[in-house]
């Protein structure tokens, strides 16, 4: 039986990881949350236990008597000191297998990548078995926030004509789900993408498509879109949106976004889910705002 511990429970990856593992009787899932009252799934296969990746204390307890470990912290300048201390806690309790999340967007040494880095070094250098999956950047994140830009018939970015190989959630957790589920993948990266590398332009035509009216999209200098986030988006400050959004698009804008694989389709046997589909499948949402 597969005893897996699932960290950031209640994070992005996190939930759609347990999502696909629920009530299944070949795996047993524990999740590990900072509030218990804050999480809210339920499964006659799930365990929730309190840890905090800030408290390495607090990680004994959860990495014992486990065979997996999903690996993914918040992305803040913590991510190495966070990702090392789940590290040493299962590597002290045994030699589970770590699937840590990495990124298939090439941030050549910018500061994330450094933050990332530095973490699977860590891991690598334990003598842990492990397994990274690299989704490119992700629907969720990047185009849900569009919503709140409809009502105006545009929504603004930075990349210019950069392409990115958007992937959605549903499948990156169907990629993780599989490796945690058989055998035969440490020392993989998995690379998941979605089935073509688009750009603004084609993505806001794709949203042209699905509601039934124009949206446009338009590009802005990199110091006037950050301008506009810190006013309207409730960004702390410039640090903050660096590591979060900036050298994401810049990446996009720079060509290192690009990449597209056939991961999800050759890990799971289905394709991933094209823009077009994934806004179908997100209407309502989207709708809701126009």
């Amino acid at each position: 039986m597969r005893r897996i511990l699932v960290t950031t429970g209640n994070g992005m990856f996190g939930r759609a990881l347990i999502e696909q593992l629920l009530d299944r009787d070949d795996v047993l899932v524990r999740a590990m949350v900072r509030d218990r009252a804050s999480f809210k799934l339920s499964g006659s296969n799930l365990e929730v236990v309190v840890g905090d990746m800030d408290d390495p204390a607090s990680l004994v307890e959860p990495t014992k008597d486990v065979s997996h470990v999903f690996l993914t912290s918040p992305m803040d300048e913590r991510i190495t000191a966070r990702e090392s201390a789940v590290v040493d806690a299962c590597a002290a309790n045994g030699s589970p297998l770590v699937v840590n999340i990495y990124g298939a967007v090439r941030h050549e040494g910018d500061h994330l990548d450094q933050l990332h880095t530095a973490a699977i070094d860590h891991l690598k250098l334990s003598g842990l078995p492990w397994t990274l999956v690299s989704p490119s950047s992700v629907m969720e994140t990047s185009l849900a926030p569009i919503a709140a830009q409809l009502p105006m018939g545009m929504f603004f970015g930075m990349s210019g004509g950069g392409k990115v190989g958007l992937v959605a959630l549903e499948d990156v957790a169907r990629v993780m789900a599989e490796v945690v589920l058989t055998d035969g993948h440490e020392g993989q990266n998995y690379l998941c993408t979605g089935p073509a590398a688009v750009d603004m332009t084609q993505v806001a035509a794709a949203f042209s498509e699905v509601l039934g009216r124009e949206i446009r999209y338009e590009d802005l200098p990199e110091d006037d879109f950050a301008d506009l986030l810190l006013e309207h988006a409730g960004y702390s400050d410039r640090a903050e949106l660096e590591v979060t959004v900036l050298c994401h698009l810049r990446a996009w804008k720079e060509g290192r976004a690009d990449l597209v694989t056939k991961t999800v389709e050759q890990v799971t046997g289905r394709p991933p889910m094209s823009v077009s589909e994934w806004i179908s499948g997100h209407v309502a949402d989207f709708q809701a705002t126009t």
